[in-house]
């Protein structure tokens, strides 16, 4: 009664109420889900030709077998003829944690035994299916509906699709997991034939499940009649997802670590990036090198920033390069081992021995140790204050390079006697005083300390001459007096005869900056024909450029006779070390420069690596003047041609004869050129040799700072390197301790108050939402709810009135 007074209290609401649930008709059962139309010919076809279905699959099925069988007898064949003595050898070689992944097509073309059994195994996997299915069709009685005869052809396909796909992406994901190699070289190392060893896998991976997938979708006609088909549909749908997700985020985990650093270096000055030099050797090591880094757990920043050198370096070649830790309190039998091992070594304190080459013999390999002292320099800031330096890179370059070159220092020879640069800084001007600009003493110490064995080579006209044999380079630098003729037949048969070992020739260097000869005409210093040879020409006249105010502050009283130099872009895109190590200058200067041209003849190939910049106004002289007196010449007969007054057409000529007497030009002058013989390297000529003087030091060290102040010296390096077909290491420099410190004059509302404001109001704002949000929870918990209860026929019901709770 209680729900009739309620409703003549409210009836227009208690009436609709009731009639909508009373009028709500139930939902009908959804008809049977028509069969997808993917695959219903094949569905017709076994239908309808059940027993030659049959007999077709039980064909495949055969043909699976004797590939099983192949398989299998290949297998044993591999173990039959592995002998005790080479699968020691083999086991032993496998065991090398440098042993680097090589899967060309040669080893490709014959895998190990392991791949022969599992892809036996998969082709057994196939050989059931097709026999299980193909049986089935054979011996099942043909059903009498032709609805339940669809039932039937659907199932096999399931089953037949279901099976195959499974062992295909088991096989896919085991090859490759097995040539994961290849992948590393594909996307790590750039080498895209490695691709197919990858792009294989995955295809078969992907044409499983697609294949499960494909097969799967006529049963789905059957779910809704079949409990067993349909838990077998979601089942397999389910499983097929899970392992392609799998699949996918391996991929992607695997190319983003390739291709993404997981470390990110946020300095500034790339304190704990490798040099590129350093990952380039380290990359190109054709041998295992073993780093032992020993050093007490201190925490001091030397030994940390060697551990993350050392693991830097490891990451860039984990085939050929391993570092291991040890601890003098911790790991005492192991260094006390390798004192054993290595007795030479000077393992009585800390610091890293490198072992070169495989461990595993009994034969002493090259190693060399790097004292912790050596990993620590001083250096002087802008300001003349000693700071703290960490020289672990440089120092670590130098000593793989001496364990690449057999621990010899390969000879340089410079040519002396001739009015070279010196190397004892003896170098003289022309008034006879000491200069230095003919002094190159800081060149000397700086190949000295990159492990170079630098060498005075002097051709006396009065006796034979001769290039020493253990001579890797010979360096002319900028002479000022013609070589005698006996030392230029020594240097062509240097150059064209071949050396001791009866397989390579001579590597020669050339510095020919503009010097004047006794007739104040440009030098020729006897080089001329041998340069000829190889394809390089120098002018005969002297360059000069238009004044440039920046250049004028530098130096006054050189002025005109220095020259903006660039890298040229056709020597980095034919991928020429040097100037991929020099690519980011921007533009340095040269003084007393000399174009040269350079072209391919006789079997040589040149490369320009320096251009003077363009846009710049550049001209040369049959005979040296001072650059005032060159700069006012120019312009006092440009001024007169334009203030002349003939005719236009007479003055245009006049200054084309003037255009072609002077060689005048805005474009780019060639300065050096890089000669190789096929791969070999064999001559580099530059049109400078004031760059390695020691006057060119002091100037980079005031222009570029402590980090610049050896960009000609590393030049040269580099440039010596590439000449001894080596990887160009040079060019790496210790790396400063810095403090950051905030600037004088920084504005502390924006430092310190408004981050503090913003900070408040974020916590005050999250604070208040709380509230509100606790708040409005309780005026609802508190309010009075009405609660409809309906009766079971759906026609009267009764409301309650409940409160809190």
């Amino acid at each position: 009664m209680l729900g009739e007074e309620v409703g003549s209290a409210h009836p227009t609401k208690t009436s609709t109420t009731k009639r909508k649930f009373a009028m709500q008709p139930t939902t009908p059962t959804p008809p049977p889900t028509p069969a997808p139309p993917v695959l219903e010919p094949v569905i017709e076809l076994i239908r309808t030709q059940q027993q030659n279905v049959g007999y077709t699959l039980l064909g495949a099925a055969v043909v699976f077998l004797a590939l099983t069988g192949w398989l299998a007898l290949k297998t044993s064949r591999i173990a039959a003829s592995t002998t005790p003595d080479a699968t020691k050898g083999a086991k032993d070689k496998d065991s090398d944690p440098f042993k680097s992944v090589k899967l060309d097509g040669t080893e490709i073309a014959q895998p190990d035994r392991v791949e022969y059994i599992v892809g036996a195994v998969n082709t057994f996997a196939v050989f059931v299916a097709f026999a299980a299915v193909g049986g089935f069709l054979l011996a099942a009685p043909a059903k009498p509906k032709i609805e339940d005869q669809r039932t039937q052809a659907r199932l096999a396909v399931l089953v037949l699709g279901s099976a195959v796909g499974a062992a295909l992406i088991a096989a896919g994901a085991f090859y490759f997991y097995q040539w994961n190699g290849s992948l590393v070289k594909w996307l790590d190392q750039g080498e895209l034939s490695e691709a197919k060893w990858i792009g294989g896998p995955l295809m078969v991976v992907v044409l499983g499940g697609a294949l499960m997938f494909v097969s799967a979708q006529p049963a789905r006609a059957e779910e809704r009649n079949n409990a067993g088909v349909r838990q077998f549909i979601y089942g397999s749908n389910f499983g097929l997802t899970v392992l392609m997700l799998f699949v996918v985020l391996i991929i992607a985990n695997v190319v983003v670590a390739l291709r993404v650093p997981n470390k990110l270096d946020t300095t500034s000055t790339g304190f704990y990036t490798l040099n590129p030099q350093t990952k380039l050797l380290v990359e190109g090591l054709d041998q295992p090198l073993h780093a032992y880094a020993i050093f007490q757990d201190s925490g001091d920043a030397v030994t940390e920033d060697t551990k993350q050198l050392l693991s830097k370096c490891q990451d860039a070649n984990p085939g050929k390069f391993r570092a291991t830790f040890l601890s003098p309190g911790l790991n005492k039998d192991a260094i006390i081992k390798l004192r054993s091992d290595y007795p030479l070594a000077e393992l009585s304190g800390e610091g890293i021995l490198l072992v070169a080459g495989d461990e595993t013999g009994s034969e002493r390999k090259r190693h060399s140790f790097i004292r912790d002292d050596e990993l620590r320099e001083r250096k002087e800031d802008s300001e003349g204050r000693a700071i703290p330096a960490f020289n672990g890179e440089p120092r670590l370059l130098r000593e793989l390079m001496f364990l690449a070159e057999n621990k010899q220092k390969p000879k340089v020879y410079f040519t002396q006697a001739s009015g070279e640069l010196s190397l004892t800084g003896g170098g003289r001007g022309p008034a006879g005083r000491a200069d230095p600009r003919r002094g190159a003493t800081g060149l000397k110490a700086y190949l000295e300390k990159n492990y170079f064995d630098v060498q005075p080579l002097v051709f006396d006209s009065a006796a034979p001459a001769k290039v020493p044999d253990d001579a890797a380079v010979v360096v002319v630098a900028d002479p000022t007096a013609p070589i005698p003729p006996n030392g230029i037949k020594a240097l062509e048969e240097f150059m064209n005869k071949p050396r001791a070992d009866g397989k390579t020739k001579g590597k020669l260097i050339v510095l020919a900056g503009a010097q004047a000869g006794t007739d104040n005409k440009a030098l020729q210093t006897g080089l001329e024909p041998i340069l000829q040879t190889f394809g390089v020409r120098l002018s005969d006249r002297f360059l000069y450029a238009s004044p440039s105010p920046a250049l004028d502050q530098v130096d006054r009283a050189r002025g005109i006779r220095t020259v903006q130099v660039g890298i040229a872009i056709e020597a980095v895109k034919a991928r020429n070390p040097v100037a991929l190590g020099f690519n980011k200058l921007d533009r340095v200067e040269m003084v007393d420069c000399r174009e040269l041209t350079s072209s391919p003849i006789g079997g040589f190939e040149s490369t320009t690596v320096l251009l003077s910049l363009p846009d710049r106004l550049t001209w040369q002289t049959r005979k040296q003047m001072h650059p005032a007196d060159a700069w006012k010449e120019l312009a006092e007969r440009i001024e007169t041609i334009r203030n002349s007054s003939a005719p236009r057409e007479e003055r245009m000529k006049m200054q084309q004869t003037l255009s072609t007497e002077l060689d005048m030009s805005d474009q780019s002058r060639e300065l050096s050129a890089f000669v190789s013989e096929g791969k070999t390297a064999r001559v580099a000529v530059f049109g400078c040799g004031w760059f390695v003087s020691d006057d060119a030091g002091a100037q980079a060290t005031g222009r570029f700072g402590d980090r610049g102040a050896t960009v000609w010296l590393d030049l040269m390096g580099s440039t010596l390197d590439w000449v001894r077909d080596k990887p160009t290491v040079t060019g790496v420099t210790e790396k400063p301790y810095t403090t950051y410190q905030l600037k004088p004059g920084y504005d502390t509302l924006r430092m310190v108050w408004v981050p503090l404001a913003l900070a408040v109001l974020i916590i005050a704002g999250f604070g208040a939402g709380v509230w509100v949000i606790r708040r409005k929870g309780e005026r609802c918990a508190g309010e009075r709810v009405l609660v409809l209860a309906l009766s079971p026929c759906g026609r009267r019901g009764r409301v309650f009135e409940t409160g809190e709770g």
